[in-house]
Formats: C-alpha cells, sequence, structure tokens
C-alpha cells in the first residue's frame, strides 16, 4: 500500500519535486529555504540531486523532522505555530487541488530510491538583480535599487559582485538555460518566474523564448511574481506575447499597503502605473491575478486595508482574481524588518484595527496576523537596526515614515 502525502508527519514536496536556483547561482529546494542557517552551494543540477545535503533534508522530512528541516524550514514552522497557513501547506494543497495526478506520482516515488530526480516545478531568479523600487524589506541580491541606496549610504553589498550596477551575468544566464532545457524543462508542469523585477529582466524572456519554442508551453503553468510597474518589450515581445503560450498563468502582484502606503514600502512605485498594468492582465484569457503582501514590520498593521478595498476587484472581475494573500514572514538574522521589531505598545494598536474592521473572507487570515502580533517577542536590538536604516533611507529618499505611520514617532527620534 502507497504511503499518502498526508500520513507523514511533517512532508513538505519542494525537495521531492521543485526545483529552486538563484541569482548567485545556489540550487536548494525552494524559494524561502534558510540561508543564515545553512548553505546551499552554487553547483550543477546533477550535483545538487546525488549531493548528501539534499539526501540527508528529504530523509528527515520522510522520517522525524530534526536539526534539518528547523535550520531550512524555518520559515514555514514559524507560520505553522501562528496557523494553518504555511509555504509547506500552500505546495501540499495545489498537488492535492490542482495536480492530483502528480501527487499519486510524488507518493510513489517516495517509495524508491529516489536516485532519479523528479523534478516537476522550478523556480529561477535569472542572474540579474535589476530592480526599479527600493522596498524596504529588501535586499542587494533582488534589487539593484537598493544596491545603488546603499552604496550611497554607506551600507556594505557583495564586495565579491562589484558596484557595478546592475549586476548582470549574461554567460551564468545563458549556461543555467541550457542546463535546464537539457535536464529539466522536458517534464514540468510549472516554471516560476521572480526577481529582481521579473518582467523587467531580459533572461527570463530568454528562457520563455527557450520553452515555447522547444517544448509543450501548452502544457505547462507560468507563475510571476512581479511589482507591477513595468511591461518592457525585449526583441520586439513582452509578457503580454508570452502569456498566451501557456496552459495557464498566475501572476503575483507584489503589494504592501494600498496606495500611498505602497508607494512608501515599494518605494518609489507609483500606484496609478500599477493599477493601470493590473487592469491590462484582467482583460487577459487563461489568467489569474494574485495581490499578495508580504508579512512585515511596516506591513502587518494595515494589511487589513488591503483586504477591505480589494474587494472592488473581485467583484469587478469574477473568476479572474483570487482572494487577497498575506504570504511571506519576513523572517530571518539579516533582515530588520520583521514583526519582532514592533514595539508592544504599537501592537496593541494594530491588534485592534483588525478588531475593528473585520472581514468574513479573511478570517483566518486576521487570526494569523493577530498572533504573529501577540507571541512573536520583541527584538529591541533588531528595532534599533530598523529605526536606524528608516530615518538613514528617508532622509536619503525625501520621505518621511511618520507622514503615514504617525504611531512611530516615539520610535522614529
Amino acid at each position: 500500500m502507497v504511503k499518502k502525502l498526508e500520513e507523514y508527519a511533517w512532508l513538505c514536496p519542494q525537495p521531492f519535486i521543485n526545483l529552486h536556483k538563484n541569482l548567485h547561482g545556489s540550487v536548494k529546494p525552494c524559494c524561502i529555504t534558510q540561508y543564515h542557517n545553512t548553505y546551499w552551494p552554487s553547483v550543477s543540477i546533477d550535483e545538487y540531486f546525488k549531493g548528501e545535503q539534499l539526501k540527508n533534508l528529504r530523509k528527515e522530512i520522510l522520517t522525524t523532522p530534526g536539526d534539518l528541516v528547523a535550520r531550512n524550514c524555518e520559515i514555514c514552522l514559524e507560520q505553522e505555530k501562528h496557523s494553518e497557513e504555511s509555504h509547506r501547506r500552500t505546495y501540499l494543497s495545489y498537488l492535492e487541488h490542482t495536480k492530483p495526478e502528480i501527487k499519486l506520482e510524488l507518493e510513489e516515488y517516495l517509495e524508491t530510491d529516489m536516485e532519479k530526480p523528479f523534478i516537476k516545478t522550478m523556480e529561477w531568479i535569472a542572474p540579474n538583480n535589476f530592480c526599479n523600487l527600493r522596498c524596504f524589506m529588501c535586499g542587494p541580491s533582488n534589487s539593484s535599487s537598493i544596491a545603488k541606496e546603499n552604496i550611497a549610504l554607506g551600507i556594505s553589498n557583495f564586495p565579491s559582485k562589484g558596484d557595478k550596477l546592475p549586476w548582470k551575468f549574461p554567460d551564468d544566464a545563458a549556461k543555467d538555460i541550457l542546463e535546464f532545457e537539457d535536464k529539466v524543462l522536458e517534464n514540468l508542469v510549472e516554471i516560476k518566474l521572480t526577481g529582481g523585477e521579473t518582467l523587467a529582466i531580459e533572461y527570463n524572456y530568454n528562457l520563455l523564448d527557450t520553452i515555447v519554442t522547444n517544448f509543450n508551453s501548452e502544457e505547462m503553468d507560468l507563475r510571476i511574481t512581479t511589482n507591477g510597474t513595468l511591461t518592457p518589450k525585449f526583441n520586439g515581445k513582452d509578457i503580454f506575447d508570452y502569456i498566451p503560450m501557456f496552459k495557464s498563468t498566475l501572476l503575483n502582484i507584489s503589494i504592501e499597503g494600498w496606495e500611498e502606503r505602497n508607494g512608501y514600502i515599494r518605494y518609489p512605485s507609483k500606484w496609478s502605473t500599477i493599477m493601470k498594468n493590473v487592469r491590462r492582465f484582467a482583460e487577459m484569457d487563461n489568467i489569474r491575478i494574485l495581490f499578495v503582501s508580504c508579512v512585515s514590520s511596516l506591513s502587518v498593521g494595515y494589511l487589513w486595508e488591503i483586504a477591505r478595498e480589494y474587494e472592488s476587484f473581485l467583484e469587478g472581475y469574477p473568476g479572474i482574481f483570487y482572494p487577497f494573500v498575506t504570504g511571506s514572514l519576513v523572517w530571518g538574522e539579516w533582515n530588520k524588518y520583521t514583526v519582532s521589531a514592533v514595539p508592544l505598545e504599537l501592537r496593541e494598536q494594530y491588534i485592534q484595527n483588525y478588531y475593528e474592521n473585520p472581514n468574513m473572507r479573511y478570517v483566518k487570515d486576521y487570526l494569523k496576523l493577530i498572533s504573529f502580533l501577540e507571541n512573536v517577542p520583541f527584538d529591541v536590538e533588531k528595532h534599533r537596526g530598523m529605526m536606524l536604516d528608516i530615518r538613514a533611507r528617508d532622509k536619503h529618499r525625501g520621505t518621511n515614515l511618520l507622514d503615514l505611520w504617525p504611531e512611530w514617532e516615539p520610535y522614529y527620534k
């Protein structure tokens, strides 16, 4: 009798069916595999699958989750302390409800020696960190604009990458695409592109060209994460030309607040531009759109505003927009903009905001956010580091946190 996925104590499908490769060439199970506790090296796809690091993590997931799961899967573990939601559970739900045939194949695969790769989904952060925005919770690897601002502020980036921005490595991109073509693309059911600003990086279009030219893209789902501000053309084509060539497209629009709040956190984005592009996407066939927010120190108190205003899209475009998602938890030692940086006094105010602005569609989301605010310990050092960073960037940009978050005044001095 083949064991069902739900019969495992803590099963995540990503180390078995997914491949994630980032700007630095690191190959790992998924986009949120933590790297401050672990190091996934830059290796070939064959070396990744044959390596002891992946084999040991898989073994622990299939038996008794321990230290390797704790270090690699910290974000999901933290999410699951506070709610039923996590990336892991989203991946499992994806298999159960969207790809049940892959779920059955995976259950059978887990009964084998797993020497032969079984990759069905892939995520690629192309080796180019170009991004036009300077989001507070982002870093230089994913934003050339943050890297440039860091240089102006005297903040260290990655010395090995140099100060010439954006970091662009066309030879690495071409090598990646050739390797994907040889090892991965034939059996994929889903390709996910992130960035940088995904839609403004030419290498992503080179990969899409390879897929639609040499593989059956009509049987492959396309997932894109974008800030929604840019839709440039490369070689005469933009993303609107590629979307019809895939089985389906899910567009994740990264939004951290409604209107001016988003413009501040995702500086210097223009809300009117984002809305214009979103509405153009919504008119396309075979597309679903999802507004997704990180849960950060600056967004956590006001995500109810997005949920409230987003109703107009759900009602105006039935069947196109999924309900808003309070997605990835900003976490990790290197990031200052975690919920742990929010003072306890402000948390009480934010919790009250959720109770005063109920939304039946998002009850579980609100309870999760309330749990973060109630239970994540306050980290005074992270708070101080965040406030120093905000003041420095405000001065450089000519902005002011207190214009939109006046409650932070006692801590802004």
